[in-house]
């Protein structure tokens, strides 16, 4: 089941760390899907963040560049197998955007349930 769902964004420059999630949402599991990419579920098992730690080195760009994010897409795959994520970063740079992607996954050891998302904001 494909789904579509709006989400909001945040760079923190202190932190180089960008939160991407759905509005009002109440957390209950956190799943590292790699050592610089949290995934958010609420307890229905349903995609609710995605935090990317060390950003500018997860994009390979600078600090400067994170400030002026200009949207964020992500593809979310859930199988009983697997979770991952596919995330699409565009910076809006002086004379062009930049489209930065990063991907993660993990194992489904805890019954994620099936799942197919698209996010944007």
């Amino acid at each position: 089941m494909k789904t579509l769902k709006p989400i909001s964004y945040r760079y923190d420059v202190e932190a180089d760390a960008i939160m991407i999630k759905v509005e009002k949402y109440k957390h209950s599991e956190t799943i590292e899907l790699d050592e610089n990419i949290l995934m958010d579920f609420n307890k229905k098992g349903e995609f609710i963040a995605l935090e990317i730690l060390s950003a500018s080195h997860v994009l390979d760009t600078n600090i400067k560049s994170l400030e002026n994010i200009d949207s964020v897409n992500l593809i979310i795959k859930v199988t009983d197998y697997q979770i991952f994520v596919c995330a699409v970063i565009t910076l809006a740079l002086e004379n062009h955007d930049q489209i930065k992607v990063t991907n993660a996954s993990t194992t489904n050891d805890i019954s994620i349930p099936l799942a197919e998302t698209i996010a944007t904001a």
